[in-house]
């Protein structure tokens, strides 16, 4: 998979129907009025912006995504308002990804062809579970019933390209519930599937409960052996592992989550949201009413900027790098095998530990994970931070 390095869009839409158990998400309840207040302020941070990162960032941004939160809370109309926005004060590629975020129970088919009419070409659905009390279990709003008719209206409505986001490992699930979801999300034809372990967030209802006492972590073994199961199937079922968590059919990885990974350039807008640009890491405030007031002033709603070192960059790089499936090349990160080890020749031995253990491959170009590796991979990573 050859490295693109064009920069990307990430848009943030801090709204939902109501919150997940497990989401920790910049997230809240809205109304009509602070949707379109806000997309208003978003097309002022888009003008602000431009302004700001003349000369600063090179080529042509072929991706945007719609990350949330709810994006498909908005109405078609106004994710239309946001694209021709970009469009006119940004330079974006003819041929772009652009990537919509949506939870099934907030689409119908009239708001899947008005997305698909205003630019949206990858739909992505956090489905999550395709069993009912798994779902209700989640604070999920959907029902599995609910998965399949929005899928085949989505695809009715033009969508070639969809993802179904599905997570194991939560309370009251088990490995045949899992099997069972990956059987059901596969027989509906997706392009890509990403295949996530819960995390307990703190601030959740879950991690509440577990403080609580009233939930059980999934012991880690399991956790490992319902990911490798999955894993396996999903590739049997002709989706290519490309990353840790994700999976696709030949051509459809994700183009936009591949920038993070690639250490690519991307522009953060909206509430909350994260930007590397000209080797500088900036946040966006969090708080709805300090974005209104930065925005409607015409200064740029940032919260904090971080300049990366040298060390930062190329710690960043070996860390994200290591979470796809084909994993770094010297090449990118530092150059040669020779210059990649003598920076980290501090941790040439541990690394070379972990290879004999079959946990790591090593060669002249890069190294990368291996399926044993992958579930140790937070200590391997460690060891270039």
């Amino acid at each position: 998979m050859t490295t693109n390095k064009n920069p990307g869009i990430y848009v943030h839409i801090p709204f939902c129907v109501r919150k997940c158990n497990y989401c920790a998400f910049l997230s809240g309840a809205s109304d009509e009025a602070l949707r379109d207040r806000y997309v208003k302020a978003l097309c002022e941070e888009i003008r602000i912006r431009a302004r700001h990162i003349t000369g600063r960032v090179h080529g042509v941004f072929d991706t945007i995504f719609f990350g949330g939160g709810t994006p498909s809370l908005l109405s078609s109309d106004q994710v239309a308002r946001i694209i021709s926005e970009l469009k006119a004060n940004l330079s974006i590629d003819d041929e772009a990804e652009i990537t919509l975020e949506s939870n099934p129970a907030t689409l119908s088919m009239e708001s899947l062809r008005g997305y698909r009419q205003s630019g949206i070409s990858r739909l992505s659905m956090g489905v999550q579970s395709m069993n009912d009390e798994i779902l209700k279990r989640l604070g999920r709003i959907h029902t599995a019933g609910d998965v399949i008719t929005d899928v085949q209206n989505a695809r009715a409505a033009g969508f070639d390209n969809i993802n179904l986001d599905l997570m194991f490992a939560v309370p009251d699930s088990s490995l045949d519930t899992t099997i069972s979801d990956i059987e059901a999300v596969t027989s509906l034809g997706p392009e890509h599937i990403s295949f996530y372990s819960l995390q307990l967030e703190e601030g959740t209802a879950f991690f509440k409960e577990f403080e609580r006492g009233e939930l059980e972590e999934v012991p880690d073994e399991i956790d490992r052996e319902i990911y490798h199961v999955g894993a396996k199937l999903l590739r049997d079922k002709g989706y290519e592992q490309y990353e840790i968590s994700n999976f696709a059919k030949i051509g459809y990885e994700s183009r936009h989550n591949l920038k993070y990974w690639n250490m690519a350039p991307y522009l953060g807008l909206g509430l909350g949201a994260s930007s590397f640009v000209d080797n500088k890491r900036i946040t966006n405030v969090s708080s709805l009413e300090e974005y209104f007031e930065l925005t409607s002033k015409g200064a740029p709603p940032t919260a904090e900027v971080h300049e990366n070192s040298e060390r930062d960059s190329v710690a960043e790089a070996v860390f994200t790098g290591l979470r796809k499936i084909d994993g770094i090349k010297y090449i990118d990160v530092l150059g040669s095998y020779e210059e990649f080890w003598e920076y980290y020749s501090d941790a040439f031995e541990e690394a070379r530990q972990y290879e004999r253990e079959g946990k790591l491959i090593i060669d002249e170009e890069g190294m990368r994970l291996t399926s044993d590796g992958i579930d140790i991979s937070n200590s391997i990573m460690a060891l270039f931070v």
